[in-house]
This record gives C-alpha cells, structure tokens and sequence, in this order.
C-alpha cells in the first residue's frame, strides 16, 4: 500500500497553526444544550461523559458527504467501511466492537435486529436533513440500555422554521458521481415542516485490491442511494406539542462478494454481485408543560424497517457462485418520559419503555453444488424503567446519578447505573470531570436463534446454530478529564483517560464443521484523548485531535481486530472575505490488525495512511453558492477493511440555489 506518512500530516498541521496564529479575536463558542446527555436536554458545561457534536455548520463547512465522513473527525472512533458507499459500514467507539455502539435517529434506535451481531449499518444516510450528530462516548446504558457500552451515536434531524423556503442543490466530478438533493422548510402557524429528498450516484472505484484481481482484470463497483424524508411538527395548545418524522431510503451497491470456480479456486472479483437496503423509520412523539411547566411529560413511538437482499450469479470464467439471501429486521419501540424540576438544583427525570424486535432471514447460496438454506426466525421483547437526577451547586459543582433496570425476555434483569460529577473553576477557566457506569448488550436475534442449513450430496448438516442460552454482554467503565481555556478564551485544551471491561463477549466459535455462539472473551480497552482547539477570531478555527486506544483480549485475538492504536485528527476552516470558506479535514490512522480477505496467515497488519480533505464555497449571491471538494487529495491508495480498496483522489464542483 501506499502511505503518505507523517510528512504530510505534519505540514498540514503546521500550516493551520500558523493561520491560527496569525488573528486574533473572540472566544469558542461551545454548543449551549446536549440532546443526548438525557431525557430532555442538558447545558453542555454540565455534562460530565465524553461527548462531541457535529453540527449543521460544520457539515456544510468541511462537505462532509454522509454519516460516515463526519464521524471520521470525532476522537474515539474508528469507521470501517467494507466496499463502496451504501455497503455495511462499522463503527468501533473506543475498542468496543462495532455491535456495542448504540446508533439513534431522533432518539430511536436503528440498529439493525436481522445483522448478525445486531450492529447499525451506518451507510446510506444522507446528511442533506440532519441538523447535528451528538455522540457520547463511554457505558451509556443506564440511560439507553442495551448496545450502549462503547457509546450511543444520536443523529438529530432538521426541523422547520421562518418563511417557507426552497432548496436545490447538484454537484457532478470524477468516479462518474452526480449527487442532488432537493428541500423545503419552514413554520406556517403553530406548525413547522422540513422535507427532502435525495439522490447520490457513482460508478465508484473497484473495490478489490489489484492484488486479489483474477486474469479477467479489475472493474468499477457503483453505488445508487435515494432517499426521501419529512418532518413535521405542530403546537395543539398551550401545553401539548407534537411531531411525526418519516426517513425511507433505498440503497444499492455492488460488492465484490468473495467466490470460487468449480475447482475451488478463490475469487475475489465477483463482477455482478450487488447488496441492495431497504429502510423505513418512522416515528412521533406527544410531549406537555404542566405544573407552570416543571413537569414535561413526552410519549414517543418508533418503528424501524431494514431489509437486505444480496444477489449473485455465477460468471463466465469466474466464480460458480449464486446467491439468493434476504434478511428483514423490525423494530418497534414506545417510551414514556418524564423530566421534573425538584428545584433549581435537582432535575428528576424517570420512565419506562418497552422495545419488540424481530427478524427473518430467507433464501439459498450456492456455493457450487455447496448448497446453504438461510431460514431464521425469531422475536424478542423486552421492559426497562429508569430514574435520573441532574443536579448543580452554584456555578461550579454538577453531577448526573441514573439507574436503570432491564428487563429482556429470557433473561434476567440488568441493572446499570452511572455516576457522572464535574467541577469548573471559572477563575481560570478549568473543566474537571468524571464519570463511572456500567453497561451491558443482550445478545443479538441471530446469535441465539439463527439457523442455516447447508446439503451436501443430499446429506444435511448444520452450518450455524444459535445458542439460545447465551448471557448479555456486560462493561464497567470509568474515564477522568480536564479542559482548560488558554489564550483568553481564543483557545482550549483537554486530555481525557479512558478504561472500560467487558465481560462475558460473545464470540464465534466451530465444534467440528459446526459453528455457534458462545461467551468466552474477555476485552479490556483503555486509552487518551486529547485536543487542541483554536479560534482567535470568527473567520478561523482549527482543531487537532489525537486518540490513544490499548486492548487486551483474553481468549481471541479477532476481538482486536480493525482498532488502530494511535489516530490524528484535523480540522480547520477559513472564511477568507464574507461568504467565501476554505476547509481540511485529514487523519492519521496508525497500523490495526485485520483478518485477511484471502484467507492467507491468521492476521495482517495494514500500513498506517493519511487521508486529507478539501472543500471550498463562496456565496456568489444571496441565493446562490458554489461549492468545490476534493477527496483523499494525495491520492492515498488503503484499505479500510483488508482486500476492500477505498477511492483514490476525487474531485466534484456544485451549485446550490435557495429561495
């Protein structure tokens, strides 16, 4: 592979730096409310856990393109995608596995009940309607449940405001990609509504490494997504408002699957094998001010909707595979909330949900004669109430308490709690915090119920049973932090230290020619994070943000896999004359061990990359903006998950018009 080194990383920062220096003006303004740091929100000077907030500005200042590219600038997590855009894409939050990440959309989960391990699938949604991504780093379950240990990753969209308005937007380059994307806003009333629809195509890049390419040579795997979403919101009195928000989109991409010829011969470029997603979230909510407005009840109801169909045929000269696989995942969660001013000091915040997940897997791969019948299908529900006091001392002291209870079917009860204190010393403008909770993860529908069957010469035997009997994942984790303004508020540093246990991981394991699923692993995962930021005046800001994660496996070392040790991140943005924005965003991304695609050697460890960003824009009238981004500028070839190549340098120029 080839890597840039820290030759370029280095000159990328000292070039920010000298720019920061070289103004001078107001201070950082940190977002006032945190949408996830409870049931309703809370200031972010009070919030003791490890969080970061990616807004609507900075989505448009840097370009970032989906979800995924605006989570590569947030310390502590490592996305992995495995092909082009719109295939499974990971999240691995501070060395938790990628099924540990609790992923919501307007505080409903969306993590996908038909995936093997019940992880999210982060690809395919656009971030034309997102108004800001919150994530909150560390066990998280004493106010989310299950999944929450590594963290929960909430994506808040858009609302409607002011006068109706109107926006278009198109944007063409390199790799054949034409992306638009269409909007409309704003309040009529008591009323508000936001709606948008979107379309994103490319030929891509070839996927496979040109290492694992066959005599038939190498070809472009594309991708088309198209989605459509909508939000509305409206006053009935005086003390009850409401809103729906509906997302659908439609993904499709092709994948490379892995193959083989009739004489067993690996194949890794699958030219016609493509995964296509179908997914539906829809949910409301009904919330109230009574008491003179100290009690806020809200009643929310959510349904998600992931269906998945991979296809292959065999091809000519290459592999004799066919596969026919469908898998459709449910979810259907109601929740009663409850947040209550004690007094000035305390906010009581209770409730109690109730959450249904199903899935079904359907269908056959062939695998040249090697024949395997998908045919799971299973259910779960499962209670949970909880209880929260947020509570402050004057201007200095805050704390959060929470404790929650669990109740999954077939299972015992979890209990999970957090403690999370901070002091902030305004006299020389110092933030201390820390925070201890526990977590924990039921295992997923698949790992205690799926069942693929596979008939050989007409003689049957298992391929993967589930295991029924399997415990919930289970974390206890602490972390300790401090930020301090420097430079008259123009500046701030922070340094958190991070240690979390998990127990009792569920793990893959063969019993012959069989497989199932078992608890026997033991990760222990700690780490630094640490930044700087700068923004002397409004026109400028940079911020460098360096990650440190160590892991301990116990039994597998495949439970380290694809966690790099060390991470760099970049941002820096310049508003050079009014309406005119540079912005970088780059990262260093250390070696991470990975399993090999082509299944030589148990490991490998991949070459560290960097990866560097470019947008610009200028606002040539009121109405009109030009936009222009280059991707992976110095043309980075690596593989974020091995064998998948990820695109070279790309290029695309766009016009957005709004009235």
């Amino acid at each position: 592979m080839k890597n840039t080194g820290w030759g370029a990383f280095a000159a990328l920062t000292l070039a920010a730096c000298a720019a920061a220096s070289a103004h001078a003006g107001e201070a950082i303004e940190t977002p006032e409310l945190l949408v996830s740091g409870g049931i309703e929100p809370i200031p972010t000077k009070e919030v003791a856990s490890s969080y970061t907030i990616v807004t609507t500005e900075e989505i448009e200042k840097f370009q970032y393109q989906d979800i995924t590219d605006a989570l590569r600038s947030v310390p502590g997590v490592h996305i992995v995608p495995s092909g082009a855009r719109g295939t499974v894409t990971s999240v691995f939050t501070r060395g938790a596995n990628s099924n540990q990440t609790l992923v919501l959309v307007n505080g409903m989960p969306i993590n996908d009940p038909s995936s093997p391990g019940g992880a999210a699938n982060l690809a395919g949604i656009p971030l034309d309607s997102v108004e800001r991504i919150e994530v909150v780093r560390g066990p998280q379950s004493a106010l989310y449940g299950s999944q929450a240990i590594g963290g929960v990753i909430n994506v808040i969209t858009k609302t409607g405001a002011g006068d109706p308005s109107f926006t278009a937007r198109i944007e063409g380059g390199t790799l054949g990609t034409l992306n638009t994307y269409a909007s409309a806003g704003g309040s009529f009333g008591t009323s508000d509504y936001f709606l948008s629809l979107t379309r994103e195509d490319t030929d891509g890049n070839d996927i496979t490494s040109s290492r694992l390419h066959d005599a038939r040579g190498g070809e472009d795997d594309g991708t088309e997504t198209l989605s459509a979403s909508g939000r509305i919101g409206t006053k009935f009195s005086e003390h009850v408002s409401g809103s729906i928000f509906v997302q659908y989109t439609d993904a499709e991409a092709d994948t490379d699957s892995d193959g083989s010829t009739a004489g067993f011969v690996s194949i890794y470029q699958n030219f016609d094998s493509i995964f296509e997603s179908k997914r539906l979230f829809l949910s409301g909510d009904l919330e109230g001010r009574f008491v003179e407005g100290r009690w806020r009840p809200r009643f929310s109801l959510g349904y998600t909707l992931q269906d998945s169909d991979s296809s292959d045929d065999p091809d000519p000269g290459g592999s004799v595979y066919l596969d026919r696989a469908s898998n459709e995942g449910r979810t259907i969660k109601a929740a009663f909330d409850n947040a209550f001013d004690l007094s000035d000091e305390h906010l009581l915040t209770f409730g109690a949900s109730y959450t249904h997940d199903e899935f079904e897997s359907s269908g056959y791969r062939d695998l040249g004669g090697f024949v395997i019948s998908l045919n799971s299908d299973a259910s779960t529900d499962s209670f949970a109430v909880y209880a929260a006091d947020h509570m402050t001392f004057g201007e200095r002291f805050f704390a959060t308490v929470s404790a929650r209870r669990d109740m999954p079917e077939d299972m015992d009860d979890r209990f999970t709690f957090t403690l999370a204190p901070g002091y902030y010393h305004p006299e020389t403008d110092t933030r201390l915090t820390l925070s201890y909770g526990t977590g924990f993860k039921t295992p997923s529908l698949y790992q205690r119920y799926g069942f693929d069957v596979n008939t050989f010469g007409g003689f049957p035997s298992g391929v993967y049973n589930g295991n029924p009997n399997l415990k919930p994942e289970k974390s206890k984790g602490w972390e300790i932090g401090i930020e301090q303004g420097l430079l008259d508020g123009k500046a701030m540093a922070g340094a958190t230290w991070f240690d979390t246990e998990v127990e009792d991981a569920i793990s893959i394991v063969f019993v012959g020619v069989n497989s199932t699923a078992v608890n026997i692993d033991k990760l222990d995962t700690k780490g630094l994070e640490t930044f700087f930021e700068i923004n002397p005046v409004d026109a400028f800001t940079a911020r460098l943000d360096y990650t440190l994660t160590i892991l301990k496996s116990e039994q597998f070392a495949s439970s380290m896999v694809r966690r790099p040790r060390h991470q760099i991140g970049l941002t820096a943005s310049w508003e050079v004359t009014p309406g005119t924005v540079l912005s970088t965003n780059a990262e260093w991304v250390d070696v991470y061990r990975d399993v090999p695609r082509d299944s030589f050697g148990f490991y490998v460890d991949p070459t560290p990359y960097t990866l560097v960003n470019i947008a610009a824009s200028h606002r040539l009238t009121e109405n009109v903006k030009l936009t222009a981004r280059v991707n992976n500028l110095l043309d980075t070839t690596y593989e974020p998950a091995n064998g998948f190549e990820a695109p070279g340098i790309e290029a695309l120029a766009g016009v957005q018009v709004t009235f």
